[in-house]
């Protein structure tokens, strides 16, 4: 997948443009080169900058999640896509007023992307440590030997390997309980922004001058919906 400069750069128009500008500096006057060579570079911004272009290739190189976060990610994907859609269709006036909360949900996207990422490392852990061995029979096969050992030795070993049977387990069972709230938290955000979705459309309709009042209480429910994923990463990090 091209970077949006690459296909900037690579653009009919601006190649055009730039050859063009070569051509007019070598036949023509040599001071028209330089102001060509301005406008193509005007140019190459202008198609770098496009947002349609930004939002589809960071699309294409997002890489997979963890099946369980994935399908929350995609929904969270599409609100974002439909929010964008919407603003493209407006008038500009309403499109200006609307654009605080298109600004806000691309960075919760991103956002909640980095956190599926890292919850995806918690998760593959998850599911190795579970399909090795049974770690809580293997803790009542070594309790159940020291309980009839009778030479001290064998029993300081087998109470070793207890605590750190003890250890792994308890580890274990606070990433799922970490894991289980990141996806409960990931639900209850991809409903959320379904509803953003159907609230843009709404003030899309109600045209700048109706919208503005609603604009900001929409933004500040965006970011709190971040702050609460910084709290999970805050906590992920402990586990």
């Amino acid at each position: 997948m091209r970077s949006p400069f690459l296909t900037a750069l690579l653009h009919p128009l601006n190649l055009a443009m730039l050859g063009l500008s070569a051509f007019a500096g070598l036949v023509s006057a040599w001071w028209l080169f330089p102001i060509g060579l301005l406008l193509w570079i005007v140019m190459v911004i202008a198609v770098a900058r496009d947002p349609a272009l930004q939002i589809n290739h960071q699309m294409q190189t997002r890489d997979p999640l963890a099946q369980r976060f994935q399908q929350y990610f995609n929904r969270i994907e599409r609100s974002q896509i439909g929010v964008f859609n919407s603003l493209a269709s407006a008038p500009a006036r309403t499109r200006r007023v609307l654009q605080p909360i298109q600004v806000e949900i691309n960075a919760l996207t991103h956002q909640v992307y980095a956190l599926c990422q890292r919850m995806t490392s918690l998760e593959n852990y998850r599911l190795v440590s579970q399909s090795q061995s049974d770690l809580e029979s293997d803790l009542e096969q070594i309790k159940d030997k020291i309980s009839t050992t009778e030479d001290t030795l064998i029993k300081q070993e087998y109470e070793e390997s207890r605590r750190a049977l003890e250890e792994r387990l308890s580890k274990l069972n606070a990433v799922s309980t970490q894991l289980d709230r990141v996806e409960a938290q990931l639900m209850s955000l991809s409903n959320e922004l379904d509803s953003v979705v159907t609230e843009m459309i709404r003030l899309q309709a109600m045209g700048a001058d109706s919208a503005k009042s609603f604009v900001p209480a929409l933004v500040e429910k965006l970011k709190q919906e971040s702050v609460q994923l910084k709290a999970f990463e805050r906590e992920a990090v402990k586990v």
